[in-house]
């Protein structure tokens, strides 16, 4: 199987975007190859974009139990995050939230969740533009039964002012002429 048809998480968002781009564009004199690849492009756009939402709840749900270890490790031995304990032995709440969103573990895992966040997003907006691309080759198509691509046409409006200014150029020159004529024969 080919690469490009793969779904790839490790691939960048800007590889994704100009595959889509590519694959978007049609040839409207190829209309009936593009309404049979319209189909199978939708389809596998639709799946990556349900594999990256799969992959976005696991990176949320990696991000939360990161979040609870650290929290956990935090209550459990609050000075080696840099946390004094009161009198009682207690950490403020506030300050082991902080600790906990300040820590590197955390962080990372924030990184990858917002990664396939952004991921997501992208490959549903490229699901929603086959969507577009859909309803535009319709159009297309429409245009082609209708004849636009077959060549110039001219309407009978177009016609009709041509013949009047045909009309109009002969009467100005037969005007003309004579006028002409007239002068020579005086001469």
């Amino acid at each position: 199987m080919k690469d490009y048809l793969r779904f790839d998480p490790e691939r960048s968002i800007e590889e994704y975007e100009r595959q889509s781009d590519q694959e978007l564009r049609f040839d409207k004199f190829r209309l009936d190859e593009e309404y049979e690849e319209q189909p199978r492009l939708y389809d596998k756009w639709s799946k990556w974009w349900g594999k990256t939402l799969l992959l976005r709840k696991k990176k949320e749900a990696s991000l939360e139990r990161v979040k609870g270890e650290v929290d956990l490790d935090i209550r459990k031995n609050p000075k080696a995050y840099g946390l004094i304990p009161d009198d009682k032995g207690k950490v403020m709440e506030s300050a082991i939230k902080a600790a906990v969103l300040n820590s590197d573990k955390v962080k990372e895992a924030e990184e990858k969740f917002y990664e396939a966040y952004a991921l997501a997003k992208a490959l549903e907006s490229s699901v929603k533009s086959f969507e577009q691309r859909k309803e535009l080759l319709r159009g297309a198509g429409e245009l082609w039964i209708n004849k636009y691509y077959s060549g110039v046409q001219v309407s009978v409006e177009d016609k009709a002012q041509r013949e009047e200014s045909k009309e109009d150029i002969h009467d100005g020159l037969s005007d003309r002429m004579q006028k002409r004529n007239k002068r020579r024969n005086l001469e």
